[in-house]
C-alpha cells in the first residue's frame, strides 16, 4: 500500500498537479459523488415566495406495482417500478404527466426536500442562459466568436475561430479530457480544482472548430464566463433572475465554487444542488416551449432547435444545446449527467420523467432511455 501511495505522489509531482487538488482527491476520491457538494463552497440561488405546485393525483396510480420492467440483468424476468428503481441505485424518480405526479419515490436517506445533486445535467441550464442572453441583446447571436466578450483569449491561438455556437454543441476544438474520469484528467482538475479561471486560460486547441463533436465540460464552463461577463453578475445571479424565480421554484439551490471568495466561480459544468421536483420544472419549462404560465421566458425557436437535431458542422446528430435527442418515432429529448441522472421529456403524451442516482459507473444511456419508453408506453394504457 505505501509503495502504491508514493507512486501516486511522485506521478503528481512530475504531472504537476496542484496540492489543493491532490488533497481532495486523494481525501474524497477522484470519482464524482453525491456528497461532494458538502466539500466545497457554494452560492445561493434563491427562489420566491409564490411557489408554484405540480397536482397530486386524486386516486393512486399505484405505480410501483402496475408498470412491469425488465431487471438490471437484462433478462427475461420483470419487476415492479420501486424494486427497479431500487436495485439501480435511484435515490430520486418521478413521473409527471400533465402536470400531474403519477409517480414519487425516493430510497435511502432522500426525500421529496432533499437536495440532489446535478452533474452534467445542469449544462443544458447553461445554455438555455445563453439562449435567454440572446433573446434580450446581450449576445448578438450564437455566430459571434467567442473572443468578442472574453477578451483574453484574443491572443491564444486558435480561439479566434471559436464560436459561441461551437461551444453549445461541444465543436469548439479545445483539448479537454472529459470521458476519462482520473487523478491527472482535466475533469477532474476542473472538478476538484481551486482556480476555474486559471484552467480555463491554460486551455489549448487540438482542432479546428467544426472538425469533430468532441464533448467537454470546458465549453460549458467558457459559456458560463460569458454570462458572467456579459451581465456582470455571476452565473447563479442571472440563473436566480431568468428561471429560478420565474418558475416558482419549491427551495432554493446552491451552485459550487471553485473557491471561497468573491472571485469564486460557479462549476458551471456540474454541481448545481436542488430538489428533484424544481428539477422537474426547468422540464415543464421545456415541455412548453419555453413558456411559463403565460410568460416567454425562453424564446420558442430557442427551444425548438435545442431539442432537435442539427448534424451540420460535425455535431452530433443526437446531441444539440447540450439536450440529448431521444428517437424520431417519439420526438423525445433528455438532459442527461453521471450515475444515470435523466430528465427525460416526451412532448407528445406531455410526460416527463426525472431520475437521479448515485454510485455507479456501470449505467448505460440507450439502457435508460429503453426503460423510459417502456414507462410511457405503459402509461399511455392507464386511465
Amino acid at each position: 500500500m505505501g509503495s502504491k501511495i508514493s507512486i501516486l505522489l511522485l506521478a503528481i509531482v512530475i504531472l504537476g498537479i496542484s496540492s489543493c487538488d491532490v488533497y481532495h482527491t486523494l481525501r474524497f476520491g477522484a470519482l464524482p459523488d453525491q456528497n461532494d457538494f458538502s466539500h466545497f463552497p457554494k452560492r445561493k440561488i434563491e427562489n420566491q415566495d409564490s411557489v408554484f405546485n405540480f397536482i397530486k393525483p386524486a386516486k393512486d396510480y399505484n405505480l410501483g406495482k402496475l408498470i412491469g420492467l425488465t431487471n438490471k440483468s437484462l433478462n427475461a424476468s420483470n419487476i415492479a417500478l420501486d424494486s427497479f428503481a431500487k436495485i439501480h441505485n435511484t435515490i430520486s424518480f418521478l413521473i409527471i404527466r400533465n402536470d400531474t405526479i403519477l409517480y414519487e419515490k425516493y430510497n435511502g436517506k432522500y426525500s421529496d426536500t432533499s437536495l440532489v445533486s446535478s452533474f452534467s445535467m445542469v449544462k443544458p441550464m447553461v445554455s438555455t442562459l445563453v439562449g435567454i442572453a440572446i433573446s434580450e441583446g446581450k449576445i448578438k447571436s450564437k455566430e459571434d466568436p467567442i473572443i468578442n466578450y472574453l477578451t483574453e483569449f484574443k491572443n491564444k491561438p486558435g480561439f479566434d475561430k471559436i464560436t459561441v455556437k461551437n461551444l453549445l454543441q461541444h465543436t469548439s476544438g479545445i483539448k479537454f479530457t472529459d470521458q476519462e474520469f482520473n487523478i491527472v484528467s482535466d475533469n477532474a482538475e476542473f472538478y476538484w480544482g481551486h482556480d476555474l479561471r486559471r484552467d480555463m486560460k491554460e486551455l489549448t486547441i487540438k482542432t479546428a472548430p467544426n472538425t469533430e463533436f468532441h464533448y467537454s465540460s470546458a465549453n460549458t464552463q467558457l459559456l458560463a464566463l460569458i454570462i458572467e461577463r456579459i451581465t456582470n453578475k455571476p452565473v447563479s445571479n442571472y440563473l436566480e433572475t431568468k428561471i429560478w424565480k420565474p418558475l416558482g421554484m419549491e427551495a432554493p439551490a446552491y451552485w459550487s465554487l471553485d473557491k471561497d471568495n468573491q472571485n469564486g466561480m460557479e462549476k458551471a459544468f456540474c454541481c448545481l444542488q436542488a430538489r428533484t421536483i424544481d428539477f422537474a420544472k426547468f422540464g415543464r419549462l421545456y415541455l412548453n416551449k419555453g413558456s411559463w404560465e403565460g410568460n416567454q421566458i425562453v424564446s420558442r425557436d430557442w427551444v425548438e432547435y435545442s431539442t432537435h437535431s442539427d448534424p451540420s458542422n460535425n455535431n452530433r446528430h443526437f446531441y444539440n444545446n447540450n439536450w440529448g435527442i431521444g428517437p424520431v418515432k417519439y420526438n423525445s429529448f433528455y438532459a442527461v449527467g453521471l450515475y444515470g441522472q435523466y430528465l427525460y421529456i416526451y412532448p407528445e403524451k406531455n410526460i416527463q420523467i426525472i431520475r437521479f442516482g448515485n454510485s455507479s459507473l456501470s449505467y448505460n444511456p440507450n439502457y435508460w432511455q429503453d426503460i423510459f419508453i417502456q414507462i410511457i408506453d405503459q402509461l399511455n394504457v392507464l386511465k
